[in-house]
């Protein structure tokens, strides 16, 4: 519950309703609940993030600007963070249009889907948006490679659940996951390429990776062909592959894949064997 809601659970399924919907005696209840869990919270001893060295200025619960080498980045970790809390990280690669180098374009509402108030109070994760140069792409192997080893660098120095990595992006960036993910087959634990696509001959490589992939039929800025030829390979080798394919839609269904509550359920998940 919060200020305004109340989930129930009723017949085995979670219902939220508004929180003047139940009668005044329950919901004098939950106020009281929803006022004892925020004291809990503010009185809360601080975790102590000195064993994080200087990467404890990321641990904020706002994004933070940083770069590793030349590769620009933002970085949101949530604030309140046990001792003993592992999280998943998420690395959301952005589309063409917005490489640059100030840092800031990458930065819609594509990767801000993972840190919404909502997401973050289910799923707290952190999540991690680099910055593609202007006239580079994310498939470009030194890219990918400095991509993979920022990954690597901030699991190995922040509270990441190794087992549960995650990378996804739309469009340029989407064909940055499947590279990604074929270069390093290790690190993640799920793909979530939108819009992009791949060359069938790294199936084999990705082929244990749980992969839900995004297009629509109608895309003229990236063919769906390029997701078709990748998943039709991943499917005769019997990988872990899921596809959706969008009836009429063009290249812009990020928003309705990251909306859709199934998708992130999905996501948060899956874990490494």
């Amino acid at each position: 519950s919060d200020a305004s809601s109340v989930t129930l659970l009723k017949s085995g399924r979670k219902v939220t309703i508004k929180l003047s919907m139940v009668s005044e005696t329950d919901r004098k209840y939950v106020e009281d609940q929803v006022t004892k869990q925020a004291a809990q919270e503010k009185n809360k001893p601080a975790a102590d993030l000195s064993k994080f060295g200087d990467y404890a200025k990321f641990i904020k619960g706002e994004w933070v600007k940083a770069n590793e080498k030349e590769l620009l980045y933002q970085i949101y970790c949530p604030a309140k963070i046990d001792a003993d809390t592992k999280l998943p990280l998420v690395v959301f690669l952005h589309g063409a249009g917005e490489r640059g180098n100030d840092n800031v374009k990458q930065l819609d509402y594509r990767p801000k889907k993972f840190t919404t108030p909502q997401n973050q109070e289910k799923r707290p994760c952190i999540v991690i948006a680099p910055q593609c140069p202007a006239d580079e792409y994310w498939t470009d192997e030194e890219l990918t490679k400095n991509v993979n080893a920022l990954v690597k660098k901030l699991a190995k120095n922040l509270p990441v659940d190794e087992n549960r990595i995650y990378i996804g992006g739309f469009s340029m960036g989407g064909y940055g996951t499947w590279e990604a993910l074929s270069k390093e087959p290790k690190i993640y634990a799920a793909g979530l390429p939108i819009s992009g696509g791949a060359d069938a001959s790294i199936a084999r490589s990705i082929k244990k990776i749980p992969i839900w992939n995004f297009h629509g039929d109608a895309d003229t800025a990236v063919d769906v062909k390029n997701s078709r030829g990748i998943v039709e390979a991943l499917k005769k080798i019997k990988a872990n592959i899921t596809y959706t394919e969008f009836p009429g839609e063009g290249h812009g269904i990020s928003g309705k894949v990251l909306d859709d509550v199934k998708v992130m359920e999905w996501l948060f998940t899956q874990k490494k064997e």
